[in-house]
């Protein structure tokens, strides 16, 4: 039986944040780890305090505030990859593209017409409403199923490397 948990919550922040940490952990552990965001809507935005989790003791940062982007910055730090696909709103371009120009472990492409959202992991994956912004995790009622079982995970790892390899490079 597939384990996993559908909410329906003002935010999505407690669990995401959750995951984040969970996945942030396992990419110090494995030297092929891979992080997969698909989402119209990735920003750098700030982890509103409390984090609900500590992620003082495995990321650095050089601001006061942790970001999204600092996550992200520190899998890759790890030896880990992360693929980023998203939607063709130049809005949000500038940031992206300076995130991967920081390591060529990080890959951000282009989908015209995106509107899936998914974010899969080692040990877990989350797919639903919630886009990567300050709204979709710390403010917006969303709903969002976390997925923590091998099959799960798979299947959503497939989609968003599916819509990876159809985007275009940033």
């Amino acid at each position: 039986m597939a384990k996993q948990s559908t909410q329906l919550q003002r935010s999505g922040q407690a669990m995401f944040y959750n995951f984040l940490l969970n996945e942030i952990l396992a990419s110090q552990l494995e030297g092929s780890y891979e992080f997969w965001i698909v989402s119209p809507w990735v920003t750098n935005f700030r982890l509103e305090e409390p984090y609900y989790v500590s992620f003082g003791e495995i990321v650095e940062t050089k601001q006061e505030a942790l970001h999204l982007f600092d996550i992200l910055h520190q899998m890759a730090a790890n030896g880990g990859k992360v693929y980023i696909t998203i939607g063709s709103d130049k809005e949000y371009h500038p940031l992206l593209r300076q995130l991967s120009n920081k390591s060529d472990r990080i890959q951000v492409r282009i989908l015209s017409e995106l509107h899936a959202k998914a974010y899969v992991g080692r040990y877990g994956a989350v797919d639903g409403s919630l886009n990567l912004t300050a709204g979709g995790v710390n403010q917006n009622i969303e709903l969002y199923t976390y997925n923590h079982d091998e099959r799960s995970i798979a299947q959503l790892r497939q989609v968003c490397i599916q819509h990876f390899e159809q985007g275009l490079p940033l």
